[in-house]
Order: structure tokens, then sequence, then C-alpha cells
């Protein structure tokens, strides 16, 4: 009697106990939390074998699920190629857009827009994109995916950073040229850093193409309803 007097005694003033049931997922969060593996795990292999290495049980070793259910996902592997590139691709669409609109309250636009542009064609999402579009030299429904897929990530984007210079003041035409020229430029010394990697040399080039594009703008004279000039927010 001492003891379970004691034993009660010592709970006394405790703030009971409260157990909650355990949250179960339902069937489609954990069918989705597969996926999402699956697909991390077949760009990590696009980008370490590319197109030529990769093989789907592979892609289930290291996701960690069985073959029938990644099959269950994606019956093919032309499927969970793309699906892969589309899933990346779109978290870098989500960045470039971000920073478009950030670059609208910038005092340095075309820095931004360079940055984005590196941001890209100097990541794994475009070497493997890259990749896949050689490749579609030996299986064209590859090579019209991958088309296709950058396609959709690159539009929005640049149809931002022409916004963003328009609203700057840049006249139509002024704002796409500019547009392709440095996005050919940055995309041009991403494609000679897979044979030459040369970081501080490309800053180098980035640094001059920026003082270069200001000086054009400058030379243009003032454009109306601009509040200051330009060139010093590029």
């Amino acid at each position: 009697m001492a003891e379970l007097f004691n034993a009660t005694h010592a709970t006394r003033g405790r703030a009971p106990t409260v157990v909650r049931p355990k949250v179960r997922r339902t069937q489609e969060a954990r069918s989705d939390e597969m996926k999402q593996r699956i697909l991390a795990a077949a760009f990590e292999v696009l980008k370490e074998r590319g197109i030529a290495g990769f093989t789907t049980p592979e892609v289930a070793r290291r996701a960690g699920v069985s073959r029938g259910a990644q099959v269950h996902h994606f019956p093919s592997k032309h499927e969970l190629v793309v699906a892969a590139m589309e899933h990346v691709f779109q978290l870098a669409l989500a960045h470039g857009l971000e920073l478009a609109k950030t670059a609208k309250q910038s005092n340095r636009p075309l820095e931004a827009l360079i940055k984005d542009a590196s941001a890209f064609y100097f990541s794994d999402y475009f070497y493997v994109g890259l990749d896949m579009l050689l490749a579609g030299g030996k299986d064209p429904a590859l090579k019209d995916a991958a088309v296709q897929v950058v396609r959709n990530y690159r539009r929005p984007v640049e149809q931002a950073w022409l916004s963003v210079m328009r609203e700057l003041g840049l006249p139509e035409a002024a704002s796409e040229d500019l547009l392709l020229l440095t996005v050919s430029l940055v995309r041009g010394l991403g494609i000679r850093a897979l044979w030459s990697p040369e970081p501080e040399r490309v800053a180098q080039l980035l640094s001059l193409w920026q003082a270069m594009v200001g000086a054009y703008i400058k030379s243009t004279g003032p454009l109306p309803h601009q509040p200051e000039p330009l060139q010093e927010r590029c």
C-alpha cells in the first residue's frame, strides 16, 4: 500500500501525458513521395552516366524501390528520362522567374539577367539537357522531348526578362536583341566550360559584356519616361 501511495503521490502535479494518434500518410502521399525519389535518382544517374549509361535498374536501386514500383510510375525508360528532366527544369524555372521578379527592384538588372543565365547554362540541368539533344541523333523521339522540355523552361523565363527590360524603358526590339545576345554569350561560355573551365576568365568576360551593354544604352541617348539613366542601372 505504501508503495502504491508513493507512486500515486509522485505523479500528482504532473501534466497528463497526451498520446496523439499517429498520422498516417494517404496512399496518394506515399505514391507521390516515391515518384519524387525515383525522379531525383533518375537525374543523378543521368548526371553521372549520361544517356548512354542510363539504366532503369540503377535508378530503382538508388531510389530504394522495386523494379515493379518504378515501372508502375514510369512504364518505359523514355518516360522516366523525360519526366526526370521536366522535374528538375521546373525547379530551375521557379528560380529564374523569382530572379526576374526581384530584378525589377534591382539597381543592376543586367547583372541579374547574367546571373540567371549563368545559373542555368553552367548547371547540370543544361548539361544533361545538352546530352539528351546530342543523343537525339540516334533517338529522334528523345531529341524532340529534350527540345520541348528546354523550350518550356526558357520561354517563360525569357519573357519575364523581356518584361523587365521594357519596364526599365528599353524599346521592345532592343530588349529582344540584348536578351538574345546575352543568353547566347552565356550559353556559349557554358558549353566551352565543358572542356576548358575558366571561372575567373568567364567572370571577366561577363563583366566586359555588362560594360559594353551599358555603353551601348548610353549611346542611344536618354529614353522617355526613364526615371534615371538606364546605363547606370545595368
